[in-house]
């Protein structure tokens, strides 16, 4: 008799807590469920302590934009995504920035160069590969380059330096030699004197004293000059623009010449002339021997042939030197006015074919009127589009970059250092490398800040609310 099972006696073989019996994939189902909270909390509780607001935010502003961290709609328009670029007429609100070039055929947006929320101190240090995106195959809208076209970086096609590129001389009109000025044997008023870089370049706004000046020789008449930036040395940076220092203080005869080269015309007036203009210095002259005849009017019985005999500091004992014989001298004066007149002529040729042509290039004498030499030109700046900074470089010796000024014998001679001298220094890598910065901003701006238009404010300082109006920091705002 087959045996006969029923529904219900199967039924009680089915165990109805199964649900309940652990597996295995109930078992990673709830480690998995406990990490992961275990995971979320540990990453805010370590994003709280280490204070990293990337859990919250793309990354912290720049330095100058701190200000605005709780501001956003300032740069991110309400209309659109906070992920979307910052449009240009958000940063233009505030920075009026005038393009590169007029000729350009790409112009970059602000936001593909100054990458906002990498916490940088400054904007302006931008990547090379902004740079580089144009200007290693550089297109204009004329077809034309006053610049190299193909520059990928400072090591990768970057070319010599134009200063010193073949062929250069120094466009100044001074005769000079640095080798013979650093030689021992240079010499001013009290003798001997060893003279050092120091001596006649320093940094731009310079307080302290020339030591080579003209109130080493007068004190109670000229007085050195302050001498600030030349319009050649204004910087198109704008956040390096403020301050001294960048650039070498222009050279002027009374600061770092007039010591050692006195414009002595005549011994009987201790006064030097004047490094000015020929008709300021005859107008000098002639004051200063009327006044002297004046009081010893004797001395009008008297031959000029005493004038200024000692041989100017500066000549080489080899130059000859240039002076009147006692068949050259005119008649005894009749007068006071004659005397004034002879010993002014006297006087002025000694100035202008000794004392002045020690330095200056060449000085015209076509009598009756008098010389025009030649302007003194000194080059101030000579990287006129790029930008470099002596500050940054004052733990170097000056030989260091300028080894030829030590043996340098002519003004012609540019003692600026090759591109080879700059490199091994500054590297793209920079600290990575442990090396200077090398990137395209180090020296060159893609803006020219000099050319910056003011603009309005657009912002209001917030208001301290109704809540907090009663407390200290409330009352403190309010002040």
């Amino acid at each position: 008799m087959p045996r006969i099972r029923t529904t219900k006696a199967l039924a009680k073989r089915i165990d109805l807590q199964y649900f309940t019996r652990p597996n295995l994939i109930k078992r990673w189902r709830l480690y998995l469920s406990i990490g992961l909270v275990v995971l979320a909390v540990s990453w805010i509780a370590y994003a709280g302590i280490s204070r990293n607001q990337k859990v919250y935010t793309k990354g912290p502003l720049s330095s100058a934009h701190a200000v605005l961290t709780t501001s956003c709609d300032v740069c991110h328009v309400r209309d659109a995504s906070y992920r979307a670029s910052v449009p240009d007429k958000a940063c233009l609100a505030c920075h009026d920035a005038p393009t590169h070039n007029q000729l350009q055929t790409f112009t970059p947006t602000c936001s593909s160069c100054h990458v906002e929320h990498s916490g940088k101190s400054h904007l302006a240090e931008v990547a090379s590969s902004g740079c580089t995106q144009c200007h290693s195959d550089l297109k204009t809208t004329d077809n034309s380059h006053s610049v190299n076209p193909h520059i990928g970086g400072f090591d990768k096609g970057h070319p010599e330096f134009a200063a010193v590129q073949q062929g250069q001389k120094d466009p100044g009109t001074i005769k000079f030699s640095h080798a013979e000025h650093l030689a021992p044997t240079t010499r001013n008023l009290k003798g001997p004197v060893q003279l050092v870089c120091q001596d006649c370049h320093r940094p731009t706004n310079t307080l302290e004293p020339w030591p080579n000046s003209v109130a080493v020789i007068q004190p109670a008449s000229q007085q050195p000059l302050i001498v600030g930036v030349s319009d050649s040395q204004q910087r198109k940076r704008r956040s390096v623009e403020a301050g001294g220092g960048a650039y070498m203080t222009a050279i002027k005869y009374v600061n770092q010449c007039a010591a050692c080269h006195p414009l002595q015309f005549d011994k009987l007036i201790p006064d030097p002339a004047p490094h000015d203009k020929p008709e300021v210095i005859h107008a000098f002259i002639m004051k200063k021997y009327a006044d002297y005849i004046a009081q010893n009017p004797g001395a009008v019985r008297s031959h000029v042939d005493d004038i200024n005999t000692d041989t100017p500091l500066g000549y080489k004992d080899t130059e000859a030197v240039v002076r009147p014989t006692r068949t050259e001298l005119a008649p005894l004066p009749s007068s006071a006015a004659e005397w004034v007149r002879q010993r002014t002529a006297v006087a002025e040729n000694l100035l202008w074919m000794k004392n002045c042509k020690i330095c200056h290039l060449s000085t015209e004498h076509d009598a009756p009127g008098l010389p025009q030499s030649v302007k003194g030109v000194i080059p101030s700046r000579w990287f006129p589009h790029a930008e470099f900074d002596h500050q940054a470089h004052r733990m170097l010796t000056c030989p260091a970059c300028h080894a030829g000024a030590l043996t340098s014998q002519q003004s012609a001679d540019v003692n600026i250092p090759r591109i080879e001298l700059c490199r091994p220094c500054h590297k793209e890598a920079g600290p990575a490398k442990q090396a200077a910065q090398g990137n395209c901003y180090e020296c060159h701006s893609y803006h020219d800040w000099r050319k910056e238009q003011p603009i309005k404010g657009i912002m209001e300082i917030a208001q301290p609310s109704a809540s907090n109006a009663g407390s200290p920091s409330g009352n403190t705002a309010q002040q």
